[in-house]
């Protein structure tokens, strides 16, 4: 009885292995099949378009002459152009640039059914009719979104043995420009004059990280300082770690003796001392190990210490690099609080109970990274929104359009991107910086307790700070995330709209 029981057991096992084998078969032919039909569709995609692009002699098709539109306006954002025509006053039809007062030709069009077509897919773009019914002329607008820069790079590396992948991400940034078209009656048939305005112009700066101008100059010249505290605060993967070792190479290369200390090492440095704390079996094996390496480190006399986070470690370690920074060395740290206010809060509170003073002379600057998502170039599409989205969100005075909406980029999807509408990451900074008024307002304990951290945020956004919702909304009109992504990731104070409107009425 026990043997046909097993038997059983051992037929039910088989027969259940067997249909499992069957259906990973069927599961894997399936998805097999998926691969091909999909791969079939791109294939007659790619054979129509080819198609409809062939057309050897004669003028360009529409398709094609959309195309070149396409590479006249971002050739046009690339040499910075002021203006571009596109006629054919010389007797040939050509497209010209204005660069610096100068016209300069890019390129010629080719026979007058292609310059027909051209000028046709610029006034379509402008919301124009293709043919003029009574005689050429119009005005008109759109939007075009340009990307310069990498996502990232990285590699393969072994240290003591252990395989590790490090990567650093190049900024990438999105420019979306406003065209403005006019066209008007010429020899030749039409003539378009097209005028390139930036709807949201991003400055240049020394580290290129998405750092507004004004605050990398403050974040610069508190790390050129000879003692004191820079403290970076937000969530991981924020963008703290880049804007570290921008600063650490800035300073490596003027000569300053830098020491690391790190769990694990992100970046390679060369030149630069960085200790790596191995895990222990427990917190205090841990706690030990760091305690020695940083002992050991400011034996050295740095100039510059980077204790990669001062809230994963005890409170006598974190004691031990504050006293550093105290007798004259520049510490470097970070700690994982949202924003300026709530990390330099935290920070007074667990560190600086009853030493007001000396915290005010320590702290330089506050830095806190927020990443946002960008949007897709291959798939971003222009997406008019009403001006009291903005306002309501947080902006005093938005770009307002003729139709009263305010235009933005979001992207619908593309092999590119996966499908997500969005491609490569940046970075936006909120800086407190803690020099003159805000310092004396830290020093003074009449003025606010550990427990009013929106207080001490709305006093630093009156003293210059500009929070991480404004900021994301300017990346907004500039091309660079979508609204959504501004929304969702960051938050809005309460009292950013009173202060808003009051500091527009002190103003006139």
């Amino acid at each position: 009885m026990e043997l046909k029981a097993g038997a059983i057991v051992v037929a039910s096992a088989a027969v259940l292995l067997a249909f499992m084998v069957r259906l990973a078969r069927w599961l894997d032919g399936r998805e097999e099949r998926r691969r091909r039909e999909q791969l079939a569709r791109e294939r007659a995609l790619i054979r129509a378009a080819r198609e409809e692009d062939h057309n050897p002699g004669g003028p360009l098709t529409e398709k094609q002459a959309r195309k070149l539109l396409e590479d006249i306006l971002q050739a046009a954002i690339r040499q910075k152009a002021d203006t571009l025509l596109i006629d054919s006053l010389s007797g040939r039809p050509q497209v010209r640039l204005c660069m610096e007062g100068k016209y300069q030709e890019l390129t010629g069009v080719g026979d007058t059914e292609s310059f027909r077509r051209l000028v046709a897919a610029a006034r379509s773009c402008a919301g124009l009719p293709v043919t003029p019914t009574t005689s050429p002329g119009g005005r008109g607008s759109f939007q075009r979104l340009y990307r310069k820069g990498h996502l990232r790079s990285g590699r393969w590396q072994i240290e003591e043995g252990e395989n590790l992948f490090s990567y650093y991400e190049v900024s990438r940034r999105n420019r979306a420009v406003r065209f403005d078209l006019e066209s008007f009656p010429a020899p030749g048939g039409e003539a378009l004059k097209i005028s390139l305005r930036p709807e949201m112009p991003v400055e240049d700066t020394r580290f290129n990280l998405g750092f507004a101008a004004a605050a990398e100059r403050k974040y610069i010249e508190a790390v050129h300082a000879r003692s004191g505290i820079v403290l970076l605060t937000g969530p991981c993967n924020a963008g703290k770690s880049t804007a570290t070792y921008r600063a650490l190479s800035l300073l490596r290369d003027e000569g300053r003796k830098i020491i690391t200390i790190e769990w694990p090492i992100e970046w390679r440095l060369p030149d630069i001392s960085q200790y790596w704390v191995r895990e222990g079996k427990s917190w205090q094996d841990f706690d030990d190990r760091l305690d020695k390496c940083l002992r050991r480190a400011i034996a050295r006399k740095p100039a510059v210490l980077m204790l990669q986070n001062i809230d994963w470690i005890s409170d006598r370690s974190a004691q031990l690099a504050l006293d550093y920074a105290a007798l004259g060395g520049l510490l470097i740290t970070a700690i994982h609080v949202s924003d300026c206010a709530s990390g330099l809060s935290w920070t007074l509170r667990r560190h600086f109970w009853n030493r007001r003073q000396e915290a005010a002379d320590l702290f330089k600057v506050v830095v806190a990274p927020r990443r946002l998502f960008m949007v897709c170039m291959h798939c971003a599409e222009e997406h008019r929104v009403p001006a009291k989205i903005f306002r309501e969100a947080g902006m005093d005075d938005p770009p307002v359009g003729s139709d009263g909406k305010v235009a933005t980029w979001r992207g619908r999807g593309c092999p590119a991107c996966e499908n997500k509408g969005t491609l490569g990451a940046i970075v936006v900074y909120e800086t407190l910086d803690l020099i003159g008024e805000m310092k004396r307002f830290i020093e003074n304990e009449n003025d606010w307790n550990w427990e009013q951290v929106d207080y001490l945020r709305r006093q630093a956004w009156l003293h210059g700070m500009r929070t991480h919702r404004e900021l994301a909304l300017e990346r907004v009109l500039a091309g660079d995330i979508s609204l959504q992504q501004a929304l969702l990731n960051t938050e809005k104070p309460r009292w950013l709209a009173a202060a808003q409107k009051a500091r527009k009425k002190a103003n006139g």
